[in-house]
């Protein structure tokens, strides 16, 4: 790192002034290259126009009314490097908020990607479970009763006991019509999955 220049009580007295100061730009010139180095040798990461660019501003306001008594307060070099460092610390407490902000950005972005795709998904499966329920029921090789039969109890969800009154049969030939149309609808929607 450059050597911090001597301070000049002079210079630090006409820039107590305010911002209006014409001797800013004699500053600037003169502490710019101990700035530069500092933020280029402590954070090499950070841009050093960006901190110096800050840290003006900054002296722009604390030089205001500012008496130099290196006694009191220590050397003027000492300030300006902690100014410095405080500017670049907060340069890169500011790019880790920004990335912590677009992690959970992409993190939010991706659960309602996965979201959506999870409702294509039911959507989808619900679609194909429709056409499939409507191939089987149309399937001429099923006869009407059978079809009926796996209609009230599998679809319209009526007691077995009930549906095997109603079409003459026995409980048992119920849960064989429905386990056999249950098996042919997985295959159908296997099949339509798979097409898809």
């Amino acid at each position: 790192m450059r050597d911090v220049p001597e301070t000049s009580v002079s210079l630090l007295k006409s820039l107590s002034q305010g911002a209006e100061s014409r001797r800013w730009t004699e500053f600037y010139e003169k502490y710019t290259p101990s700035m530069r180095a500092f933020v280029m040798s402590r954070f090499p990461s950070l841009d050093p126009d960006d901190v110096l660019q800050e840290t003006m501003l900054a002296l722009a306001k604390c030089l205001a009314g500012y008496v130099y008594r290196p006694e009191d307060k220590g050397h003027f070099s000492s300030y300006l490097m902690g100014i410095v460092k405080h500017k670049a610390m907060d340069e890169l407490s500011r790019r880790a908020h920004e990335s912590s902000v677009r992690q959970k950005l992409a993190q939010n972005v991706d659960d309602a990607v996965r979201e959506q795709d999870e409702q294509m998904d039911v959507s989808f499966r619900k679609a194909a479970l429709e056409v499939a329920i409507s191939q089987l029921m149309s399937d001429d090789s099923i006869s009407p009763r059978t079809r009926e039969v796996f209609r009230h109890v599998a679809l319209m969800h009526e007691d077995p006991v009930a549906v095997a009154d109603r079409f003459g049969i026995t409980r048992n030939n119920v849960d064989q019509i429905k386990k056999r149309l249950v098996d042919r609808l997985g295959q159908i929607v296997s099949r339509l999955c798979l097409e898809g």
